[in-house]
């Protein structure tokens, strides 16, 4: 139930969201917790475990044990929100998931994934030499300081402790945001090592199913109304998508009378946008025109084929490389990081044994005085 939302790149963007938003949202209060309390952590409330404890290290880059902490919160809500809307019941550690796990190893396994994540975010932005910005710096550094006038220092001190964190480990987290951004800007920007030219990309959408191709539109419906025309104008416009065709047949040069003929005759209001056919992969276009699409080769045209939209002549093009380049840019950055991820080797230290989601959760809600 989680695994798709933790493979998801944007995970460490919605990570310092997530903390952010606690933050900023919280009321002044007077301090609920002692001084020792907030120096040992709440970690170590919950079972008797340091918070600067390391538990997780990938190619020397550590894990403390309040970053756990923080991550088995954030996946226990997640998983409690989606339980509630599911059956209205929310989680509960003694049940099974629907998929026979137990919640209290999958929160374990999903929390450990996304500090990897962080881990290894880190860790390629030390190898591609990726840094904050100047703005982002200031950004974060004014975020702490409205926080702490909010708050005042020590409620700010009160509400890190309630995420289970310590200010040190905060920062950390909120900085993971920033410089996922930082990282997935310089992805973004010509000249830097980590920059996908459009041929790259070119390739790695005519590998995932992409394709173009431009079409002739004889409408069997309504535009303003979607409701059917009548049978004498459908025959009408199959007739004329027949004749159409027929003259296609016969040309000496049929892609360039293609385009001359979708010129004056279809009537699909997109083309407009779109003059040199649309890019597309599986499930983006109706069945009938991605079926028809698929089954010819470049340059080729179908016979007339029929959809819920009306009739359609389709001309299979070359694969637009820079509409394609465009189509998977960000689709690309998610598998690149993701396979990073998945290459990348995280050692566990055996105190990772000691962490008991329920126990962790229930410490976490407690302190947030939750009901």
């Amino acid at each position: 139930m989680l695994k798709d939302r933790l493979l998801s790149a944007l995970l460490a963007v919605a990570v310092s969201a997530a903390v952010c938003a606690a933050i900023v949202c919280f009321t002044p209060a007077a301090p609920e917790f002692t001084p020792a309390q907030l120096e040992q952590g709440l970690t170590y409330a919950a079972i008797g475990v340091p918070g600067g404890e390391t538990v997780a290290t990938v190619d020397g880059n550590t894990a403390p044990a309040e970053l756990l902490t923080y991550q088995i919160g954030y996946s226990c809500a997640y998983l409690d929100y989606v339980l509630r809307s599911y059956n209205g019941e929310g989680l509960d550690f003694s049940k099974p998931l629907s998929s026979g796990s137990d919640p209290k190893e999958t929160v374990l396994s999903e929390s450990l994934e996304l500090v990897k994540q962080q881990l290894v975010l880190e860790n390629l932005a030390e190898q591609y030499g990726v840094t904050l910005s100047p703005e982002q710096e200031t950004a974060l550094a004014e975020q702490r300081a409205a926080e702490i006038e909010h708050l005042g220092f020590d409620n700010y001190l009160a509400e890190i402790y309630k995420l289970g964190l310590s200010r040190e480990s905060y920062d950390r987290v909120q900085r993971a945001g920033a410089l996922y951004q930082a990282f997935y800007n310089a992805y973004n920007t010509p000249g830097t090592a980590l920059y996908a030219d459009d041929d790259v990309l070119h390739a790695y959408a005519a590998g995932a199913g992409y394709l173009t191709a431009d079409h002739i539109l004889l409408a069997t419906v309504d535009p303003e109304t979607h409701e059917p025309l009548d049978e004498a104008t459908i025959a009408e416009k199959k007739k004329l998508a027949e004749d159409l065709l027929a003259r296609l047949r016969a040309s000496d040069d049929p892609v360039a009378d293609f385009a001359a003929l979708a010129g004056e005759y279809s009537e699909d209001p997109g083309r407009t946008l779109n003059p040199e056919g649309y890019t597309f992969t599986h499930g983006e276009m109706v069945e009938a025109f991605d079926a028809a699409a698929r089954a010819l080769g470049e340059n080729e045209i179908s016979d007339v084929v029929e959809s819920e939209h009306g009739y359609h002549i389709i001309l299979r093009r070359p694969l637009n490389g820079h509409a394609a380049a465009e189509a998977v840019r960000d689709t690309y950055f998610e598998v690149f990081f993701t396979a990073e991820v998945d290459r990348a080797e995280m050692t566990l230290l055996p105190i990772v044994d000691r962490f008991d989601a329920e126990a962790i959760y229930r410490t976490l809600r407690d302190a947030q005085g939750a009901e």
